[in-house]
C-alpha cells in the first residue's frame, strides 16, 4: 500500500511545473498523501479539541524544552567521527559536511558540499543561547573548537583583494576551506559576503563570551573589508555584492539582500566604539538604505544560500527575509517603520512560501503553517517553519493580535515532528530526497525556540527557571533554586527568563533595579504565570554582572 501511494504521489508531482496554481482537488489530493507520507516519516499525530496539531512530546507543558534538549543531546553523543584519513577523521561529520542521512542506523555524510558560512553563525546562535537556557558549557566548548578550526582553515590570504576573510563554502570533505569547486557551481576562493558578514558577528560575539582578542581581531578583519568595499545599493546590485572571489576581487554575482548579519556586525561596534567608527557608520547606513530601499519595497529578498549558483536581483528566498524580520525586533534603529514593516514581512513569507508550493506539497497541516525556503527549492522544512514561528510569536508580543500566537504555537507543534526521540533530525518529512543539514537541523532551527519562549514564556518548562533569551552575549551563567545569575557583556536589547520564585531583588553590579509597569528605562517588569512561576524582563545600560533573587531579611532591612 505504502509502494502505491508513493507512486500515485511521484505521478502527480510530474504532472505539474514548479509553483503552478492548482485546483482545489488537486490540493486536498496532495495533501492528502502529504499527511500520510509525514505519519510514515515521523510519529503518530497528536491532535488537539480542534483537529489541530500538538506536540508528540510529553508532557505537553514541556515539549519544546524537551526538543532542544534531545537535538543537543544528539550533537554530543550519537555523531561519529569523519571518515579517514587524518586528519579528518579526528573530527565529527559536522565539520566537513552539510548534511547527513540514516543508513541503518549509521549516520552517513552527504557528499555534496560544506555550508561553512551557514552553519558556523548559526550553531554559535545555538550554542550561545542553550548555554544561557540552561548553564551547559559544554555546548559552548563544541561551537569554540569548531571556530578555531575554520579560523585557521577558512581564512583568504592577508595578499587578496579581499583579505583576512572568511570561506563560506568548501568541498564535501575538505579540511582546508577554500570554495565549493566540485560541482561546478563557484569556484575556488569564491564566497558569499552575506554569510562572510554572518561570520564576522559570531568572531566577535565569540570575543564578548571569551575575552579572546584573536577573536575580535578576526571579527575587524571581516568589519574592515566590509567598510572598504560598501557602495550605495540599487535595484541592480546591493550594497555589497553577493558573491565575489577574493583572491582578485571579481564580482559574480552584484545582487543580494540579506544583510543583516553585516549590520549588526557593524552597529555592534559602532556602539562598543571598537575600530575604524566612521568607516563602519558608513558601511552600516548604506547597508540600512539599501535594504529599506529596495527589498523592502520590492519583496525581492535575494538570497542563493552557500550551494546555489543564484543571479539575480529578483530570486526571492524566505531566509534573507526572515533574517530582516527577526532583526526588526530587536533593533529598532534599523527600520523607523518597523511596526508596520513586520507584519508585511511575515505576509510575504505566507504569500511566497506557505501557499505557495512545490506540487505535491501542502500549505498547511492539522492547522500548522509550514514554509518553503527559496525559488528554486521551494520545499517544506523544519527550520523554514520554525523561523517563522518565531516571527509570528515576537509580533504577537508586540501587537496583541492572538492569531499569531496561534500561528506560532501550531507550527512550532509541527516542528517538534521533525525528531526522533533522541534528536535525530527528519528536515523535511513531507518531501522526497531531502536530507538533514547539519546547519538548518542543529542551527537555525533549535535557535528560534528561544525567542518564542521570550514572546510567550508560558510555553517554556514551568517549575524551572530559564534565562529564555538574550540578544547581548550572556557569560558566567549559574542557576539556583531561588536564584539566577550571568554576567551580560552588552546592553542590546533585554533579557527575558522564566522563573520558578518570585523575584524581589534584582541587581546590577550590586546596585538594586527598580520594578516597573513597562522597560522604557533601566528596570525589570514582572508577570505572574500562576502556580509560583513569574516572567521576568530585565533592561540594563551597563553590561555587568547581574542578579535575581530573593532578598533575606537582611537585605530588606
Amino acid at each position: 500500500m505504502k509502494k502505491i501511494i508513493f507512486i500515485v504521489l511521484a505521478i502527480f508531482i510530474t504532472t505539474f511545473d514548479f509553483g503552478q496554481t492548482i485546483t482545489n482537488k488537486e490540493r486536498d489530493l496532495a495533501d492528502s498523501l502529504s499527511k500520510i507520507r509525514f505519519q510514515d516519516n515521523t510519529h503518530k499525530v497528536v491532535l488537539d479539541k480542534d483537529s489541530k496539531i500538538i506536540s508528540w512530546i510529553t508532557p505537553q507543558s514541556k515539549a519544546f524544552d524537551q526538543f532542544l534538549h534531545q537535538r543537543w543531546n544528539f550533537i554530543k553523543t550519537r555523531v561519529p567521527n569523519s571518515q579517514g584519513p587524518s586528519p579528518r577523521s579526528n573530527y565529527p561529520q559536522y565539520y566537513f559536511y552539510c548534511a547527513y542521512k540514516d543508513s541503518n542506523g549509521v549516520l552517513e555524510p552527504d557528499t555534496w558540499m560544506n555550508d561553512i558560512g551557514e552553519k558556523i553563525p548559526n550553531w554559535f546562535e545555538s550554542a550561545r543561547l542553550y548555554y544561557a537556557y540552561t548553564g551547559d558549557t559544554v555546548v559552548m566548548k563544541i561551537i569554540r573548537d569548531f571556530v578555531d578550526y575554520t579560523l585557521l582553515h577558512g581564512t583568504s590570504s592577508p595578499k587578496f583583494a579581499w583579505p583576512n576573510f572568511p570561506y563560506t563554502t568548501t568541498n564535501a570533505g575538505d579540511t582546508l576551506f577554500r570554495g565549493f569547486t566540485n560541482q561546478g557551481r563557484l569556484v575556488l576562493n569564491e564566497i558569499q559576503v552575506d554569510h562572510a558578514g554572518d561570520m564576522g558577528l559570531t568572531y566577535y560575539r565569540m570575543y564578548l563570551y571569551t575575552g579572546e582578542k584573536k577573536y575580535l581581531s578576526a571579527a575587524l578583519d571581516v568589519a574592515n573589508v566590509l567598510a572598504k568595499n560598501a557602495r550605495i545599493g540599487n535595484k541592480d546590485q546591493s550594497v555589497w555584492p553577493y558573491r565575489v572571489i577574493m583572491d582578485d576581487g571579481r564580482i559574480t554575482a552584484p545582487y543580494g539582500a540579506n544583510w543583516t548579519g553585516c549590520y549588526i556586525l557593524l552597529d555592534n561596534l559602532i556602539k562598543a566604539n571598537i575600530g575604524n567608527v566612521k568607516a563602519y557608520r558608513d558601511a552600516r547606513d548604506k547597508a540600512r538604505d539599501f535594504i529599506l530601499q529596495y527589498p523592502m519595497k520590492t519583496g525581492y529578498w535575494t538570497d542563493g544560500h552557500t550551494d546555489t549558483d543564484v543571479k539575480s536581483n529578483t530570486y526571492k528566498s524566505n531566509m534573507s527575509a526572515s533574517n530582516t524580520t527577526l532583526c526588526l525586533f530587536d533593533y529598532h534603529d534599523l527600520d523607523p517603520d518597523w511596526k508596520s514593516d513586520i507584519p508585511k514581512l511575515i505576509k510575504w513569507t505566507e504569500e511566497y512560501f506557505i501557499f505557495r508550493t512545490s506540487p505535491g506539497e501542502p500549505s498547511t497541516m492539522w492547522g500548522a503553517n509550514i514554509v518553503g525556503e527559496q525559488d528554486s527549492f521551494n520545499y517544506k522544512m523544519d527550520y523554514q517553519t520554525a523561523r517563522y514561528a518565531a516571527e509570528c510569536a515576537r509580533w504577537y508580543a508586540v501587537s496583541g493580535d492572538e492569531s499569531y500566537k496561534e500561528k506560532a504555537y501550531h507550527s512550532l507543534n509541527w516542528v517538534t515532528y521533525c525528531n526522533d526521540s533522541i534528536g535525530m533530525a527528519f528536515e523535511s518529512p513531507v518531501s522526497k530526497g531531502i536530507l538533514n543539514w547539519w546547519s538548518d537541523c542543529y542551527g537555525e532551527c533549535p535557535r528560534m525556540f528561544y525567542q518564542v519562549f521570550a514572546a510567550v514564556p508560558e510555553w517554556a518548562p514551568p517549575a524551572e527557571n530559564h534565562i529564555l533569551y538574550s540578544e547581548s552575549i550572556l557569560k558566567n551563567v549559574s542557576y539556583a533554586t531561588n536564584q539566577v545569575r550571568y554576567t551580560a557583556t552588552n546592553n542590546i536589547g533585554p533579557e527575558y527568563l522564566r522563573l520558578a520564585f518570585k523575584p524581589t531583588v534584582i541587581t546590577v553590579n550590586g546596585s538594586k533595579l527598580p520594578l516597573l509597569t513597562n522597560l522604557d528605562k533601566e528596570g525589570y517588569t514582572l508577570k505572574n504565570l500562576g502556580n509560583g512561576d513569574y516572567a521576568v524582563t530585565i533592561r540594563h545600560k551597563a553590561g555587568f554582572k547581574v542578579t535575581i533573587s530573593i532578598s533575606t531579611l537582611k537585605n530588606q532591612v
